[in-house]
């Protein structure tokens, strides 16, 4: 027998091959009982009873959650990404037709592409699940193009614009700014940092992986001024705590309460008193990422080597993001690695010069060479340092 009442509201259901399941009914368990047998019978071409976009998306959510062991941050990503669909949870996933889809995420992509791209990816993954889980899936929904979004150029202020934006900020938080633009860590590292991450003495700031956007341990060093800024927020911060940069009551900060509190009227106030005569603000639409780029954006500046600033950001490519978004910073530095270049240039063809003068070699030509040279590379010397001295 098939069912097995085990008590007041569970029915067993054994099926080989499958494993015993328990629900609350004999009618569910006799409905249940049936497709297990009908999907042992039909094998790879048994389809599941229909079920909702909502159960999917529910079901997807629940699986990241427990097979991924996601930071928060992830998870708060996919449950943003999964809202938008909220008006398609109750539609049965087989009737679920490209054409509402599309017309749907198009309009969505009008108004905020970054968002319907990642949302159209998000139902995209949920579906292939359903499908993989045997649901019935139109295949013209993965054909779906993915949205186009050009990213943001990264904005970033100068030393003098980053200290006057931050002479807006209350006292108890102007250092963070100020701080963040030019260590460049992300904003979750400041509002969790501790006194025990930080050596003053050694000049450095331990960011432990739970707090690493790759969840990597890494060692910041920091520059005297910045040493300078976190001994004194250390003196001005309200005692009894170990966060380096608490709200005033000594707490940790969200990002919400410190955007609504402290960075929206301080921009506002930096906005106000702008008046550098060039129509629009570098202020405006301010974010504290952008904070992050400006810290970029100085490294840079500096010369940094290109691997150790990428390290001082939280990046593992050894530089090759920095480069990519940086790279029309490093103009100084490409000038002086040509000069570089032209300098091996010279200095060889100084040694060529001063070998014919003791050996005057044979000049090469196409008649003459044995080894398929068209010309001799020291057959004249001063000539090509003339050519290049044309071209330079």
């Amino acid at each position: 027998m098939s069912i097995r009442q085990r008590g007041p509201n569970a029915f067993q259901v054994r099926v080989s091959p499958f494993g015993a399941q328990t629900v609350p009914t004999r009618r569910a368990a006799e409905k249940l009982e049936l497709d297990l047998k009908l999907r042992r019978s039909l094998g790879h071409l048994y389809e599941q009873p229909p079920s909702t976009i909502g159960e999917e998306i529910d079901g997807t959510l629940a699986r990241i959650r427990a097979t991924r062991d996601p930071r928060r941050r992830t998870v708060e990503f996919y449950e943003r990404s999964a809202k938008i669909w909220g008006r398609f949870r109750e539609a049965p996933v087989p009737q679920l037709r490209r054409a509402v889809v599309e017309d749907f995420i198009t309009a969505r992509a009008l108004e905020h592409p970054r968002s319907a791209k990642n949302e159209l990816e998000f139902l995209k993954r949920v579906l292939r699940d359903a499908k993989a889980r045997g649901q019935r899936v139109d295949q013209a929904l993965f054909d779906l193009a993915p949205i186009r979004h050009e990213p943001r150029r990264g904005r970033a202020l100068t030393v003098g614009e980053l200290y006057g934006f931050a002479s807006w900020f209350p006292e108890y938080v102007w250092r963070l700014v100020l701080i963040a633009g030019q260590v460049g860590a992300r904003q979750n590292v400041w509002f969790n940092l501790t006194d025990d991450m930080l050596d003053l003495r050694r000049g450095t700031m331990a960011i432990p992986s739970m707090l690493a956007k790759n969840r990597r341990d890494h060692l910041v060093y920091l520059t005297s001024v910045e040493v300078t800024l976190l001994a004194e927020q250390l003196i001005v911060r309200p005692r009894g705590g170990s966060l380096v940069f608490p709200t005033t009551t000594g707490k940790r900060w969200t990002a919400n309460r410190f955007r609504d509190r402290v960075w929206v009227p301080a921009v506002a106030a930096a906005l106000a008193n702008d008046s550098d005569g060039r129509g629009k603000s570098v202020f405006e639409g301010f974010t504290f990422h952008h904070l992050r780029h400006t810290a970029g954006s100085l490294m840079a500046l500096a010369g940094m080597d290109p691997a150790v600033a990428a390290e001082r950001l939280g990046h593992t490519d050894g530089g090759a993001l920095f480069l990519k978004r940086y790279r029309h910073l490093y103009e100084g530095e490409k000038r002086e690695q040509a000069k570089r270049l032209d300098a091996l240039v010279r200095t060889a063809l100084d040694e060529d010069r001063t070998d014919g003068e003791l050996a005057e070699p044979e000049g090469l030509n196409q008649a003459d060479s044995k080894d398929g040279r068209y010309w001799a590379r020291t057959s004249d010397p001063q000539l090509v340092e003339l050519v290049l001295s044309q071209l330079s």
